[in-house]
């Protein structure tokens, strides 16, 4: 293997299984609870990526075709997404949380309880770390076959 495309299709391969596994872990938890992305429909959309972007590396490894561009659009895709969950996300889970604690102390006539800090589960964490090694290597990629062109 001392030819670097596919120790590339190789990363991005690893980066792409992360991120498709990450749809099914815990993206953000409250208290207790765990929240995976997969009901959630960025959810399917994450694993929709990682599928295509080991679908794309799988297709760079055995057919020896450029697909690097296509890594990159993936990579991509799935970075924004769990960086607008980073963002959104735990604002909008303690908004419903908040709401649920209100509407369970106004109907049992107890008092209000505290809603529990939310934090970022493992999943979120995952599926950053494989979206950046998918785009980091379908960056790679693209770049050395550009300096290879010329």
């Amino acid at each position: 293997m001392s030819d670097p495309k596919p120790r590339l299709y190789l990363v991005s391969l690893a980066g792409s299984a992360a991120l498709a596994g990450a749809a099914f872990l815990p993206w953000l938890s409250i208290g207790a609870v765990g929240l995976p992305g997969i009901p959630d429909p960025a959810g399917f959309f994450v694993l929709a990526v990682g599928l295509l972007g080991a679908l794309a590396s799988g297709a760079g490894l055995v057919r020896r075709a450029d697909t690097h561009p296509w890594l990159v659009l993936a990579g991509l895709a799935g970075v924004t997404t769990l960086l607008v969950v980073w963002i959104t996300g735990p604002g909008t889970i303690a908004e419903r949380a908040q709401a649920r604690a209100e509407a369970v102390a106004l109907v049992d006539n107890v008092p209000l309880q505290p809603v529990p800090p939310v934090r970022f589960g493992v999943g979120l964490i995952l599926g950053l770390g494989g979206a950046l090694a998918l785009t980091a290597a379908g960056i790679a990629g693209v770049a050395r076959g550009r300096r290879e062109d010329s």
